[in-house]
């Protein structure tokens, strides 16, 4: 074990591999060294490391980014607003014609959405 060293280890740390013989001594390295004890997800895996559990962890990682954008889009078009990727939120429609009869007015109507 790396954290005692007094039993052999039996469990490696997903986050940062080290290795540790039981509960205490893993939540004492987590104590200790703030590690989260979660593999990061983003960094780059070597192909001879890629197995089996890397490629079902980067599709959760893909399927959750799409929960969250599905989600996203879900609550703008519950407040009345379009998605139009790049471009960002559209306004509601009531802000639009606002803003539409103060420009044929000449007024400069600024919107913070």
């Amino acid at each position: 074990c790396q954290e005692c060293g007094e039993q052999p280890w039996n469990y490696r740390c997903p986050g940062c591999s080290r290795l540790t013989c039981s509960l205490p001594c893993v939540q004492a390295h987590k104590r200790r060294t703030a590690c989260s004890g979660k593999r990061p997800r983003t960094v780059p895996v070597a192909l001879a490391q890629f197995d089996g559990n890397q490629l079902l962890s980067d599709y959760n990682l893909l399927e959750e980014t799409s929960q969250v954008r599905e989600s996203a889009h879900r609550l703008l078009d519950g407040f009345g607003c379009g998605f139009e990727g790049r471009h960002g939120a559209q306004l509601l429609p009531w802000l639009s014609f606002l803003g539409k009869a103060a420009e044929r007015r000449g007024v400069r109507l600024a919107v913070q959405t």
